[in-house]
């Protein structure tokens, strides 16, 4: 609001009373003048030239502290002495001199309140309005920092932000959205948003809702200067400053998020070790496959697993065993067409999804090529190494009409070729299937077998081929079924191989022949010896050892009465542990034989390095005559080569006297078979040491 300053005449300090009438219409004018000054909404003084105070109002010498008009007629100083020193006090005086009126916001100390002064100097001295704004200086600088605080986010903001005005041309750009488009925002500034915008349409209805105060969440291919795009997330709404009409644009770029969601995804249905698809995929792929399938075409599903992998991981370690299995998807991925899936599913499992238009032929012609593929030496470490697989193969219609099935019917041709002795492929056969139920029946009998008490042991003599005296027994399981009746061997002892259930099988006949041994030793007096055979199962558990001491200490049987068998599979499944075992056990005066010897990987390296008092051997060399070499000159060899060794012989399998006779001129040690004994029960056995 202007005012005009009150003239030091219109305020005057006396009057000349003689005139008649002047002092009343002084007194009323200058109560006039008072109920003015004191209306205005500022506080006002007054001071002469010789910085008197000639005037002030309530609001003015509140401000002060001090009555009204206590301070008339004082000088300035002395009624506000806390002016002394102020830059307000300089600016008074600077007016003063310069006779020129001016305006200044200042804080007044002694009450921490922002003032508002208006100054106007006259020839008479200098009159002053002032009035608080401390609150309108809070709101300003209240503003101010709510703005600073806006650039200080939009600049710093991780997201890009632009900001466009009704016609889409963006008037705001912040560093984020510079560094991510590659534009300054001088270049931003009057540019079109679709500068920005791979040619994605705002069109009417989208502005209208923005109208209406909605958000929206857009999905835009955004374009870089360099022409590059990036898929983003644009949240955008619409505000109003001064008047005008602006949209806001905050942009994220999902780049680094999809492509997390695709690695995601990648790990989901891949494997990976190898990065072939993975159970999830597979099923996908295969049904796809199936629904693709017209006509007399066919789908081949190849269950492939490899022969010898889990001996080379435990011989060459799981490193070694890793890049194996990524050297072999490797070699199966490139031997592939491109419309057939390679999976794996897990440990040395693979499977081969093949559209085939030529049926089995070419389903045959597959798996061909991968065996022979797998045939080919590997390298492991510093070694080549030949793997073999197994394949077992299902067709689409012919075998099975589901994903499912298909799976079922392939694996069980695998286990069938694998059964049939490994490195071959086999198609399915209806009859596998019921193999295979019967296999599962088996296993589902077995599973309570022990704690029902179905098994027995019947023992099978072995004689001193010199004296044809029974020197010991060979404990062999026997099976009582319930329903199928006695159970051989070769039909479950694979089964409770593969269920883990032979630990606790073959404790139960450890247990069980030491103590039927010793009962022998104690009524008869005679040293037998029973053989016991371990799997590779149990020789690979950590108590093992402590589980032989144990069955001899319970029995009272002495150590050298019990000979353990082993096949030559189990000694080198982990050489390093298995002749610390066998060590072991030889300090205990267990005695360690070789089952089956020469049936499997037979080598002169490892009968020097393991502990090893008995070498049985097989029937098949016994019987066999190849032209090249007659079976006595080979057996006569062999048992030169053991003694040589300090290892004794044991022939299994002799069935007729012409065989017995030339293993006795070879100089074998000890024998077994049904020209000699069958297997008996314990009773029997007391009783042929009776006639002995």
């Amino acid at each position: 609001m202007s005012r005009q300053p009150a003239s030091f005449d219109s305020l005057p300090l006396a009057h000349d009373a003689s005139l008649p009438g002047v002092s009343e219409a002084v007194d009323r004018s200058q109560q006039r003048m008072n109920a003015m000054l004191e209306s205005i909404g500022d506080a006002f003084f007054a001071v002469d030239r010789d910085w008197r105070v000639i005037y002030a109002n309530r609001k003015a010498a509140a401000f002060a502290g001090i009555e009204l008009g206590d301070g008339i007629g004082r000088k300035l100083l002395d009624v506000a002495p806390m002016l002394e020193g102020t830059a307000l006090l300089d600016y008074y005086r600077g007016a003063m001199a310069s006779g020129r009126a001016g305006v200044l916001e200042t804080l007044w100390a002694p009450t921490g309140a922002w003032v508002e002064v208006r100054t106007y100097p006259t020839e008479d001295g200098l009159s002053v309005y002032f009035h608080d704004i401390t609150d309108q200086r809070c709101a300003a600088d209240a503003l101010r920092r709510s703005e600073q605080r806006f650039r200080s986010l939009f600049e710093q903001a991780g997201d890009s932000i632009l900001i466009a005005d009704r016609d889409l041309r963006v008037v705001a750009a912040n560093a984020s959205a510079c560094a991510t488009f590659g534009y300054s925002a001088e270049e931003f500034v009057g540019s079109s948003v679709h500068l920005v915008d791979s040619g994605f349409p705002y069109d009417l209805a989208l502005l209208e809702s923005l109208r209406a105060g909605q958000t929206h969440l857009l999905r835009i291919t955004k374009r870089r200067r360099d022409g590059s795009t990036f898929p983003a997330e644009v949240r955008v709404s619409r505000f109003e400053d001064g008047g005008q009409e602006f949209f806001q644009a905050i942009i994220r770029d999902l780049s680094e998020r999809e492509e997390a969601e695709r690695r995601l995804r990648h790990l989901a249905t891949h494997d990976s070790l190898t990065g072939l698809p993975n159970r999830t995929l597979l099923h996908e792929r295969l049904q796809a496959a199936l629904d693709a399938c017209t006509g007399d075409a066919s789908v081949a599903v190849l269950f492939l697993d490899l022969d010898r992998f889990k001996e080379i991981n435990d011989s060459f370690g799981h490193d070694l065993g890793d890049a194996l299995l990524c050297e072999v998807a490797q070699r199966l991925r490139r031997e592939l067409r491109p419309d057939a899936t390679l999976a794996r599913l897990g440990g040395d499992e693979f499977v081969v999804v093949a559209p085939c238009a030529g049926g089995a032929a070419e389903a045959e012609g597959i798996a061909a090529r991968l065996l022979a593929l797998l045939g080919a030496p590997v390298p492991v470490g510093t070694q080549d190494v030949i793997i073999g697989a197994s394949i077992g193969i299902s067709l689409y219609p012919q075998d099975a009409a589901t994903r499912e099935v298909l799976f079922q019917t392939a694996d069980t041709a695998m286990y069938r070729a694998k059964a049939a002795g490994r490195n071959r492929y086999r198609f399915f056969e209806a009859a596998m299937t019921a193999r295979a139920q019967a296999r599962m029946a088996l296993e589902t009998s077995l599973r309570p077998a022990l704690a029902r008490g179905e098994f027995a042991l019947a023992f099978q003599p072995r004689i001193d081929l010199r004296s044809m005296a029974m020197v010991g027994m060979e404990a062999l399981i026997r099976w009582n079924h319930p329903q199928l009746g006695r159970v051989a061997p070769g039909e479950f002892i694979a089964i409770a191989e593969e269920t883990g259930l032979i630990n606790e099988i073959g404790h139960w006949v450890l247990h069980q022949a030491c103590r039927a041994t010793q009962a022998l030793v104690a009524s008869h007096g005679k040293p037998v010896r029973v053989s016991v055979n371990v799997s590779a199962r149990q020789l690979a558990q950590a108590g093992f050892v402590g589980d032989v001491r144990g069955a001899l200490e319970a029995s009272g049987l002495a150590p050298c009465h019990l000979e353990l068998e082993l096949t030559e599979s189990a000694l080198i499944e982990d050489m390093e542990r298995t002749a610390a075992m066998l060590g072991e056990l030889q300090a205990l005066g267990v005695k360690i034989a070789v089952d089956d010897f020469g049936t499997g990987y037979s080598g002169l390296a490892y009968l020097r390095r393991f502990p090893i008092d008995v070498l049985k051997l097989d029937r098949s060399f016994v019987l066999q005559d190849d032209g090249r070499i007659s079976a006595f000159d080979f057996v006569k060899a062999f048992v030169d080569m053991a003694h040589a060794l300090r290892m004794s012989v044991v022939a299994e399998g002799v069935e007729t006297a012409e065989v017995l006779d030339f293993l006795r001129a070879a100089d074998c040690d000890e024998a077994q078979g049904y020209l000699l004994a069958r297997p008996m029960p314990l009773e029997a056995i007391g009783a042929l040491l009776g006639v002995d």
